[in-house]
């Protein structure tokens, strides 16, 4: 059984384009068994966007991050690095041992090393997700530019 946390951002109509592709492309993957996509769990027992409902979804990502078995991460971020809240679970995937898949489709961005020098493997096409071996993840070395 693999479980996989999609972190990655949503809050504009190229980001959700973006998400939408990684979802489906690991929909199609033999090797996984549950996505756990944060932007299909937003829903907090409190009123959204108040104190108390963004206490009730990190806490749920965290446990879902907690008991996933590898973190995708999407590193685009509307022609900027990264999101920090991506950047953030990609941190609590290392300090808990777990292997960080990455997803960059735009090449022109450069990526800070502490982003490239901690990840498993990166793609540069959402496609690849779906025949990537999920069970053992080899590394796929990051070919771009850093920072």
């Amino acid at each position: 059984m693999t479980r996989i946390y999609l972190a990655g951002p949503f809050f504009s109509e190229r980001q959700i384009e973006i998400i939408d592709s990684v979802e489906k492309a690991l929909a199609k993957n033999e090797t996984i068994t549950e996505v756990y996509s944060p932007r299909l769990h937003q829903e907090g027992t409190h009123e959204p966007l108040t104190k108390l409902w963004a206490k009730d979804v990190y806490e749920l990502d965290m446990e879902a991050i907690r008991q996933s078995d590898v973190i995708v991460a999407i590193l685009d971020f509307d022609g900027k690095e990264v999101d920090p809240g991506t950047a953030y679970e990609i941190g609590v995937a290392n300090l808990l041992n777990k292997p960080v898949v990455t997803v960059k489709l735009d090449r022109d961005i450069a990526v800070n090393i502490m982003l490239t020098e901690s990840a498993t493997a990166f793609f540069n096409d959402p496609e690849g997700l779906s025949t990537y071996d999920f069970k053992q993840c080899p590394s796929i070395e990051y070919t771009g530019k850093y920072r």
